[in-house]
């Protein structure tokens, strides 16, 4: 990113690198607790036979549940690439700028959302393209 009056300032940068670390570390937890507690239920069914009498049981629910704290893992998994490329931005001088436009993207929104590529106008218009 060039050197603009609209460039982040240092302090708001250590602000973001701050929040987008606290957030790394909170997104690892989830996806260590999601992980272990999924392979317990693995575990746990491995080692029972819950059904009842017409084949569905407890053993359902323990894959269900352990189907969605993996999905729960995968999500946080997500997020942390997300926090570690905005990281590499900070350190490449690039953060703030929108990946579509070039722009500065606010600080505001940067503020809700430390991860962010897109300005809002061009995230907006990306979503109303999808659809």
């Amino acid at each position: 990113m060039t050197s603009t009056s609209t460039s982040p300032s240092a302090k708001f940068l250590t602000a973001q690198r701050s929040e987008l670390l606290s957030r790394r570390e909170s997104y690892l937890a989830d996806m260590a607790r999601s992980t272990a507690t999924a392979l317990e239920l693995t575990e746990d069914g491995a080692n029972q036979d819950m059904a009842d009498e017409d084949g569905f049981g407890e053993g359902d629910t323990l894959n269900v549940e352990r189907d969605r704290l993996l999905v729960v893992a995968s999500e946080a998994k997500e997020r942390v690439a997300e926090i570690d490329a905005a990281l590499a931005r900070v350190d490449a001088g690039t953060y703030g700028a929108c990946e579509a436009c070039g722009k500065p993207i606010p600080e505001a929104r940067l503020e809700v959302v430390p991860e962010a590529t897109l300005c809002v106008n061009c995230k907006t218009g990306a979503s109303l393209r999808r659809k």
